[in-house]
């Protein structure tokens, strides 16, 4: 039986969100998907026309796909932040639904971490103390179970906390390792492993049963 190829576009909330692009790719195939191909446009680097009607969101999606308009697939990436989960992808829908393009808008899909990316990224205690630069560290980081992961308030201070906490700095040398944040931020993200305590975590349940519903239809 032949897969179908697909190619997505991923428009990301930031350009460190980029790096999400490789798990989409092997979630897809995953799914069942043949050939992948996908990119990645963070919104801010979209410049769409200004007009007075309809969200700037919106606008900028309809500016991407009207560029290249050969994609199957939009993943939109919207951290869930203090709105909550429904809440945000009844946003995305709306902006979709302002999406107009001949002879017909690809399929979408939302990626919506709750509360954000960074709780993602809290999963992997080995990984943080690597990224961190002290793999061999054994200080107490306390991080959230897969299961209750999405009940941390502020994912992002906690991870920076965890880093810090990890590298076992003190002084200049931790302000060091504050500063350097988005750097171990983005290798967390790139190195994130697809499976294991992730499936544990509803939002990404969700991306994965939406693409594998798309990748069958």
């Amino acid at each position: 039986m032949n897969r179908r190829s697909i190619r997505f576009v991923f428009l990301c909330e930031g350009s460190s969100d980029q790096a999400l692009v490789p798990h989409l790719r092997e979630l897809l195939s995953h799914c069942g998907a043949g050939e992948v191909v996908g990119t990645s446009i963070p919104f801010g680097s979209v410049r769409a026309p200004e007009r007075r009607s309809g969200h700037a969101i919106a606008r900028k999606i309809n500016a991407v796909l009207s560029t290249d308009s050969a994609f199957d697939l939009v993943f939109i990436h919207r951290d869930a932040n203090t709105v909550g989960p429904i809440a945000r992808a009844d946003e995305i829908k709306r902006f979709m639904d302002e999406v107009r393009l001949e002879p017909k808008a690809p399929d979408w899909i939302p990626v919506i971490p709750v509360t954000a990316t960074e709780a993602w990224l809290l999963l992997d205690e080995t990984a943080i103390r690597r990224v961190a630069g002290n793999p061999g560290g054994r200080q107490p980081l306390q991080l959230p179970r897969p299961a209750q992961v999405e009940n941390v308030s502020d994912p992002k201070e906690m991870l920076r906390t965890a880093l810090a906490n990890a590298s076992g700095k003190q002084g200049r040398r931790l302000s060091k390792v504050r500063n350097n944040f988005g750097r171990q931020r983005r290798i967390l993200l790139e190195q994130l492993p697809v499976g294991g305590a992730l499936e544990q975590v509803p939002a990404w349940r969700q991306l994965k049963q939406n693409v594998s519903a798309f990748v069958r239809t």
